[in-house]
């Protein structure tokens, strides 16, 4: 919607002239202003009843180590006379000023009540009403309380990289249902009471989800390490010009089954895979967004020496056309030498989008996304999450299969500010601790 955007792009550009030091307008986009007379509803706190957005804007940046903020969407409700309603969803982002510099996430909605002149080419916004997502939405103490602590793997990996950003998820026992075709809210069920998986609510984000087709099956181990043609810079940890960057957790990665058209010989199709990150507030705060250059993949002629061994890391990483990736952890997984060597995947895909809210149940797993061993937590979950408790999955649009994930919770995908993604860590784990998670998306 046409109103929705100029908000939008409005109100990130007026942002980031606060956060850093931007231009306050560009070229075609409305100039954001703040009524004299503006009513503001918030959790976050004021220091006077005359406070405005802006105004404790600039003196919350003296406070955190680092602050962000991304207008991630926006959409009219009503427009009556000169006044629009619009309501628009942010990520908000910071580096808290403790010794560890844990990093926070908070997401939400705005309504915003605003005049949008179109012969001055400027949005005046008269009212705001701001809502955390989660069960309490007017309490922003509780949302970063669980976020301050120092978190076990972040100290036991210290030095490898910063604070890791997150995705939320909330229990969805207490959290309100988008709306439904009737207009109602509604409390989303429970779990049952003998039900192992646990279940979560993910309020929407801005992500980036790399895809390609592979042929080579679980032996390939293709799902386990971000492509390529993903990343869009490469970051620099160390040195002079050493960059700042963001890491976020959990990788989430989908396999789905695409079968053969026949229209060539040996086309028997293959697994369509997709990589889906979530973007962190620092870069998705950018009015553009840099996309990889997409190539397709050229055969690569490759020598294995049979005396290398099954844990030669740098031949493994070589195998899974990941030697000239920006990855700096070694790959997680190697291949007989006796093996073919796999075929390069086709189809190249790269694109940003806005994933919305989801209903997702998930099981602890200690391995890795092609293990066999995943089916197996797959059929479990179906069994309790739809047959016992009755939860209806989502559906695939293509396939009209239920729509299985696996969370890569020891990965960090790492994002500069200016250049995107650049960097992805795979963290050692031990078997004990179950760190990542068998998916499946469930219907709100």
């Amino acid at each position: 919607d046409e109103l929705g955007k100029r908000v939008g792009e409005s109100l990130q550009i007026a942002l980031n002239a606060i956060l850093y030091g931007g231009q306050t307008n560009e070229d075609g986009v409305a100039v954001w202003k703040e009524d004299s007379a503006l009513k503001w509803v918030t959790p976050f706190g004021k220091k006077s009843g005359n406070a405005s957005p802006f105004k404790e804007l600039k003196e919350a940046t003296s406070f955190y180590n680092k602050l962000d903020i991304a207008i991630l969407s926006g959409k009219t409700i009503k427009s009556e006379g000169k006044f629009s309603t619009v309501e628009i969803r942010w990520d908000i982002g910071a580096l808290w000023p403790n010794p560890w510099e844990s990093r926070v996430l908070l997401t939400g909605t705005s309504t915003l009540t605003v005049v949008d002149d179109k012969a001055s080419n400027t949005i005046t916004v008269v009212k705001q009403e701001d809502r955390l997502d989660g069960s309490i939405p007017m309490d922003v103490v509780s949302s970063l309380s669980s976020q301050l602590s120092p978190r076990f793997w972040d100290i036991y990996h210290i030095g490898m990289t910063p604070s890791t950003e997150l995705d939320p998820r909330f229990d969805p026992s207490l959290v309100t249902s988008p709306r439904s075709s009737s207009g109602k809210l509604a409390k989303l069920s429970k779990k049952g009471l003998f039900s192992s998986y646990k279940l979560s609510y993910l309020p929407p984000r801005l992500v980036t989800q790399p895809s390609l087709l592979d042929v080579n099956g679980r032996s390939g181990r293709t799902a386990q390490a971000l492509p390529n043609h993903g990343f869009t810079t490469a970051i620099k940890t160390m040195g002079p010009n050493k960059e700042f960057f963001v890491p976020v957790s959990p990788i989430e990665v989908t396999i789905s089954k695409v079968l053969g058209d026949g229209s060539s010989d040996g086309d028997v199709g293959g697994s369509l895979i997709t990589w889906t990150v979530p973007l962190p507030p620092e870069f998705a705060s950018n009015t553009k967004l840099p996309l990889p250059l997409m190539e397709e993949e050229s055969d690569v002629d490759e020598e294995v020496d049979a005396n290398d061994g099954v844990d030669n890391k740098e031949n493994s990483e070589s195998l899974a056309n990941q030697s000239n990736s920006p990855i700096t952890a070694t790959s997680p997984y190697s291949r007989r030498p006796s093996a073919p060597p796999p075929k390069p995947p086709t189809s190249l895909q790269c694109s940003y989008s806005l994933r919305p809210a989801r209903l997702v149940a998930t099981l602890p797993y200690a391995g890795n996304p092609q293990d066999e061993a995943v089916t197996d937590l797959r059929r479990k979950l179906y069994q309790q999450a739809v047959e016992q408790d009755g939860f209806k999955p989502k559906l695939d649009p293509v396939t009209k299969r239920p729509i299985f994930f696996f969370w890569m919770n020891d990965a960090k995908a790492c994002f500069t500010r200016q250049g995107g993604l650049g960097m992805a860590v795979y963290e050692w784990r031990a078997e004990w601790s179950q760190s990542n998670e068998v998916g499946i998306e469930l219907d709100l």
